[in-house]
């Protein structure tokens, strides 16, 4: 089956969803700092540090509690089975931030082509800034559709 397709038919192991993990949280957690990521989940900064560190996954509340931290917080994870998150009914009042989002992503996609070629840190430091811009104008898709019936 090729590997592009939605939800790919393979299984994947404890360790990349662990690694997954630990990338997702702490991506998350560096942007808005642990303690801010810890309080909105309503658990302490010892189980987001487990949750970087691994090899343990958190439970399933803990899991799916950290989406309302952070809409991308388990943006690594759903991509290793090709999925990602998108809210339902984005609230428009937020276009702006999402404007703001996305001259962000362009300034630092833009930087990392000043010399003409991204390396790897760089390619890191897009998407990091690409992954809340692209679920959220995703949204948008999502309620154009709605509008137009699809």
């Amino acid at each position: 089956m090729p590997d592009n397709q939605v939800c790919p038919n393979k299984i994947v192991s404890k360790a990349r969803l662990s690694a997954a993990l630990g990338a997702a949280w702490g991506r998350v957690s560096n942007d808005i700092g642990r303690g801010t990521f810890a309080d909105r989940m309503e658990v302490d900064t010892k189980t987001i540090a487990r949750g970087i560190a691994g090899p343990s996954l958190p439970d399933a509340e803990n899991l799916l509690n950290s989406l309302a931290a952070d809409p991308t917080a388990l943006a690594e994870v759903l991509a290793l089975y090709g999925l990602q998150v998108v809210p339902i009914g984005f609230d428009a009042a937020l276009d702006f931030e999402i404007i703001a989002d996305a001259a962000a992503l362009t300034a630092e996609h833009t930087g990392a082509m000043r010399d003409g070629k991204r390396d790897h840190i760089e390619t890191l430091r897009v998407a990091d800034k690409a992954r809340p811009v692209v679920a959220r104008y995703s949204a948008i898709i999502a309620e154009a559709d709605r509008i137009r019936g699809q």
